[in-house]
């Protein structure tokens, strides 16, 4: 179960039906606390200001949340008001956010990484579908529940926008931020998207693709530099990208996001394709459909120009329009996929044997009722090997290839991928590259301390044989100042930087009970995020010293020069060592009491070896037999 932390001073200890037994967590939207109802254990936000005359567009939007698909949500189950500060019910997830989960163990990769993908693409579609913009995807916003990830806070759009203009504060995260959402443009589902690029940098490098430190300049990369992808590889590397294009127009919508990671790629931008399976041929052929713009999220699908002006007919036409109007009817669609899927594979088998001459390529002609639509496919760049022989030269009746390409060398040596490596494994790659390391910047990261965050160029540039490559290297984290704290408020500054507490000792202090006295590592020290720092804490009182074993009179001096009154008391012993010694204490060496306890110490004292003095001495006249 998350941590669970004490009420404090001012919480409510209840919202409508529901008991509140404690907090779960606080952002800059609100404080999210575990509330009961009967058995049955529920998450409610109650958000930090009111929302004025938004009330009953905030009660609409949770009637649509209510809606979303719960198989991969923390779905909403209840809303209302307390003094006009809206709060939210939803079910109850027992598990970490990925932010902390990363924080803590450190990125994802392979399968993990795969499944938190597919997961939260598939609850992001599910939150469209219901008409919501989430606005606020974030790490912090992913639970990690025992069957698999939830997204949360969903459905408080509109809510935020009122709340945030009464307290102040602001909606999204700067580092997960789409661009549009900076600019003040029309925020779509889009937005989404591209918050659900940057998590998935984050889950696969501990950190944004934008970087995480102040905002100007976060946002200022949002708008104007490439994503730093780090240790994403493959298809869901070029798909992420694709997701934190900039131009919200060029992204793929969470449907096609989801089929994507699933193998069915209709609707994913060409870019994202360099080198397609075949299964992927079917991007042509995707529907196009308008962008909404009341702020739902649109299910928009966007297919790549083909290169050169095309021709397309009237048939052609009414045959889109009749797909556009029958959307709704699944019959109808499955018949109109079957009829896009065999046209494809007709077009993809046919147009090399129509590129096979020297003279043009024909024009689509007028489909006959009932035939498949005429399909408009991108060129692909590269011509495969198969066509250059259907488009070898014929001369004198013999087949000659035509002459491959010339080859271009690149100019200058490409910055190999450094991000994720440790500095001394940089170094060594950018010297087998041709290239040396420049500056090394250290800076504050999560990131275990020497990891590579960042590279200037970034890699893949081409750059002169010698130059010299820029490093931003990870120094860990810095432990905060801890002494003179209480305990509670040590972990919480621990939990802030991104470290957690480790073992906890006390001591005998003359501070208040529960103060830090010190940690391990002390403060300054920099360590990678998520590691355990030690504290020791203070137990007001004075340690007790060993007496036991010494002098009575060497024992009696250092109790009282602790501070503590002493009592001695005796017992008869029958070993000569033992004689004048203290045997027992009634206070436990080590332990923490009071200034002026009084401590019994037993000291040994040797036995008598003559008759009692009172008893009277025997009568040595021997008595008459």
């Amino acid at each position: 179960m998350p941590d669970t932390q004490p009420l404090k001073s001012g919480d409510p200890r209840q919202l409508g039906d529901y008991t509140l037994s404690g907090r779960l967590g606080e952002g800059g939207q609100g404080v999210v606390f575990l509330g009961m109802r009967g058995e049955e254990r529920y998450a409610i936000k109650l958000l930090h200001g009111p929302v004025g005359d938004e009330q009953a567009a905030f009660l609409r939007e949770v009637e649509l949340a209510k809606h979303v698909a719960r198989f991969c949500t923390a779905q909403v189950a209840d809303a209302g008001f307390d003094d006009g500060r809206p709060y939210i019910v939803s079910e109850f997830v027992d598990g970490p956010s990925l932010y902390r989960e990363v924080a803590l163990t450190g990125p994802k990769s392979g399968g993990a990484l795969e499944r938190l993908a597919v997961g939260t693409a598939t609850a992001l579609a599910a939150i469209h579908r219901a008409g919501i913009v989430h606005r606020d995807f974030k790490p912090q916003n992913v639970l990690l529940g025992p069957d698999g990830p939830r997204v949360i806070d969903f459905g408080l759009a509109r809510v935020l926008d009122a709340a945030a203009t009464q307290s102040g504060r602001g909606v999204g995260t700067p580092a997960y931020m789409a661009p549009e959402q900076i600019t003040a443009a029309l925020v779509t589902g889009a937005a989404d998207v591209f918050s659900w690029g940057a998590t998935m940098c984050f889950a696969a490098n501990a950190s944004a693709p934008f970087g995480q430190d102040s905002v100007a300049p976060v946002l200022h990369r949002i708008l104007t530099a490439p994503p730093e992808l780090g240790w994403l590889d493959g298809y869901l590397r070029d798909l992420v990208a694709a997701c934190l294009d900039k131009d919200a127009r060029n992204r793929p919508s969470s449907r096609d996001l989801l089929y994507a990671l699933l193998g069915d790629s209709d609707g994913v931008p060409a870019e994202v394709l360099r080198s397609p399976p075949p299964h992927l041929l079917r991007l042509a052929a995707a529907p196009m459909a308008e962008p909404e713009t009341t702020g739902a999220a649109p299910d928009v699908y966007h297919l790549p120009a083909a290169s050169g002006p095309a021709t397309v007919s009237q048939d052609t036409q009414d045959v889109r329009a009749h797909q556009r109007a029958s959307a709704a009817n699944r019959a109808g669609l499955a018949v109109s996929c079957a009829l896009l899927v065999s046209a494809a594979v007709l077009v993809t088998l046919l147009v090399p044997a129509f590129r096979s001459g020297d003279g043009p390529a024909p024009q689509a002609a007028a489909q006959p009722s009932g035939s498949a639509p005429a399909l408009l496919l991108p060129q692909l760049t590269e011509p495969s090997p198969s066509r250059e022989r259907q488009e070898s030269k014929v001369r004198g009746g013999a087949t000659e290839p035509a002459p491959p390409p010339p080859r271009v060398e690149p100019v200058g040596v490409g910055v190999p991928s450094l991000v994720g490596l440790d500095r001394s494994a940089a170094v060594k790659a950018l010297r087998r590259a041709g290239l040396s390391a420049g500056t090394l910047n250290e800076v504050d990261s999560r990131q275990r301390i020497g990891r590579v965050l960042a590279s200037r160029p970034a890699a893949g540039a081409l750059l002169a044989k010698g130059t010299e490559v820029d490093l931003d290297v990870s120094a860990g984290l810095a432990v905060p100042e801890l002494k003179g704290l209480s305990r509670k408020a040590a972990e919480l500054a621990l939990a802030r930087t991104g470290l957690a507490t480790g073992v906890v000792s006390r001591a005998c202090s003359a501070q208040p009970g529960g103060r830090v006295l010190s940690s391990s590592p002390a403060a300054g020290g920099r360590v990678a995020g998520g590691s355990a720092v030690a504290l020791v804490v203070a137990q007001h009182g004075a340690e007790v010293p060993a007496v036991v074993g010494k002098g009575r009179e060497s024992a009696v001096a250092g109790l009282k020069a602790a501070g503590f009154a002493v009592e001695q008391r005796v017992q008869i012993v029958t070993e000569p060592g033992e004689v004048d010694t203290v045997l027992a204490q009634s206070v436990p060496a080590g332990r923490c009491a009071q200034p002026g306890r009084t401590v019994v110490i037993t000291v040994g004292v040797e036995g008598q070896t003559g008759p009692d003095p009172g008893e009277p001495e025997p009568d040595p006249t021997p008595t008459p037999s």
